[in-house]
């Protein structure tokens, strides 16, 4: 059992090295087993240097230095995609989310909740900081439709599942808080004291959070749009019960001269509610314009460590995962991508499946054996799956195919151009398979039909670098279950 601990890291250079020793005290109470990533916003100070120093005294501590500044929940993506652990904590790096906290989160997690969340009695802020907080959290509240709560941070601890499911929201305004909550996984809620802050000064103005206010409630509801029509409505209904006021005093000889006052302030009321209507509108279609440019949510400039993890994160910010099965004809492919997708799509993941009929029904061809296509021939129409696994790919879908063992140029291709790739082998000997069925062909029942599987007449290319090789034996068969697939995937990508 592994555990991640994510912090973004803004202008906290003097908090750096406490909270490093803090969080190791913290976490050994738990596992040996941690990690903990600091995702530096590219501050002002000299943070980076020392996160850099403190992953040299300890490869347990990675580094992320974004390119440029991203925002805390940016930096919160990039570190969620590099965490590798079974439960995943968010944290501040300023301390007032204390470590010591973290064995008590976990403890309750373990109580069966996906999310558990610390939930502050009290805040070490001033007066008016509270009261500014509780104003904004409670319009935030009732313009967004989603409850939010000023005692709650970022300080949670949450399951591998909830993980990968919060990795699959790819919209541009990123918020921790926000998203989990639309995920719905049972969630309860810990009283932690928050702690003092160890060292600097928060970078959350009040004209900040007025811009998050306005920027969430947009992101995740329509009510503002429909608050405009609400006032549109009771405009125009005042307008009319003035022009029917203003009849009946001309009619009755009241009103002798038209008032130039009323005209004017008419005229500016209703054309400050049209530009303010016409504003909002453009500002929701400016914020689909945002998401249809499908940029990456981030850029990684540097990191403390060459891992494989964060070159998928470079690689995979807008793209999805193929992975690929190959082997001979009736080792079992099929039966094992099949199972792949199941528990994929029960963990809320947009999962395409593809095997070899579907592919032959997609392109309109027979199966490629020597005698209709030849070698080359055969080549073609495997080089058109890989196209087309990395045209689903690029949608942020991840792909699981099925087929026949690949040449080594397909296999070659694959590496380098599609995002996320990885390729299990499963090598049972062709001598097993024709033990089975002695003229080469496999035999299988499709609704009451027996019907033949070719590809054993076939010259194999065994892949020279498959991610994972899986042998004909009873070692083997044991390990080959969709689950340990599935962790070898998430181990080595971005799943």
């Amino acid at each position: 059992m592994k555990i991640s601990v994510v912090s973004p890291v803004y202008n906290a250079e003097k908090c750096i090295a406490e909270l490093c020793h803090r969080l190791k005290f913290a976490l050994l109470k738990i596992t040996e087993d941690f990690e903990i990533i600091l995702v530096e916003d590219r501050s002002l100070d000299n943070g980076w240097a020392l996160i850099q120093n403190e992953s040299r005294k300890d490869s347990r501590v990675h580094g992320i230095r974004l390119a440029k500044n991203f925002g805390q929940h940016r930096a919160i993506t990039a570190g969620l995609e590099l965490a590798r652990g079974d439960w995943v904590i968010v944290m501040d790096c300023d301390l007032q989310d204390p470590p010591e906290a973290i064995p008590l989160l976990y403890a309750k997690a373990c109580e069966g909740y996906e999310v558990v969340v610390a939930q502050f009695d009290e805040r070490a802020e001033s007066t008016i900081r509270q009261k500014v907080s509780q104003i904004f959290w409670r319009g935030l509240t009732w313009l967004a439709g989603i409850s939010f709560d000023h005692r709650i941070g970022n300080f949670r601890i949450m399951s591998r599942r909830v993980v990968v499911n919060f990795l699959s929201y790819r919209e541009q305004l990123r918020f921790l808080g926000g998203i989990t909550s639309l995920m719905g996984f049972t969630t309860t809620f810990l009283s932690v004291k928050r702690s003092e802050r160890f060292a600097g000064k928060t970078s959350y103005t009040f004209k900040k959070l007025l811009n998050s206010a306005i920027e969430i409630a947009v992101a995740y509801s329509d009510k503002p749009l429909r608050l405009s029509v609400f006032f549109g409505l009771a405009i125009s209904g005042l307008a009319i019960i003035t022009g029917l006021i203003i009849v009946m005093l001309s009619l009755s000889g009241r009103i002798e001269i038209s008032g130039w006052a009323s005209v004017m302030v008419s005229i500016y009321l209703l054309c400050g509610l049209i530009i303010a209507n016409l504003g909002l509108m453009g500002y929701y279609i400016g914020k689909i314009f945002d998401e249809t440019k499908r940029r990456p949510l981030y850029v990684v400039e540097s990191t403390t460590h060459d891992c494989l993890g964060v070159q998928n994160i470079l690689c995979t910010q807008m793209a999805g995962s193929v992975l690929w099965i190959t082997g001979l004809s009736g080792a079992g492919k099929s039966t094992l991508a099949h199972e792949v997708v199941r528990c994929l799509r029960a963990e809320g993941k947009y999962v395409v499946m593809l095997d070899g009929d579907d592919l032959r029904a997609i392109f309109g061809t027979d199966a490629p054996n020597i005698e209709n296509y030849g070698r080359e021939g055969r080549l073609a129409i495997a080089i058109k799956y890989s196209h087309l696994c990395r045209l689903l790919a690029s949608q942020g879908v991840t792909v699981v195919i099925a087929t026949i063992s690949l040449f080594h140029e397909v296999h070659d291709w694959n590496r380098a151009n599609l995002p996320g790739y990885f390729e299990v082998y499963l090598k049972v000997p062709l001598e097993e398979l024709r033990r089975r069925d002695s003229k080469g062909i496999y035999q299988r029942f499709d609704a009451g039909e027996i019907t033949y599987v070719a590809g054993l007449d076939l010259p194999i290319d065994e892949p020279k670098s498959a991610d994972w090789v899986v042998e004909f034996s009873q070692e083997g068969s044991v390990l080959l279950t969709a689950e340990n697939l599935i962790k070898k995937f998430r181990d080595k990508k971005v799943l």
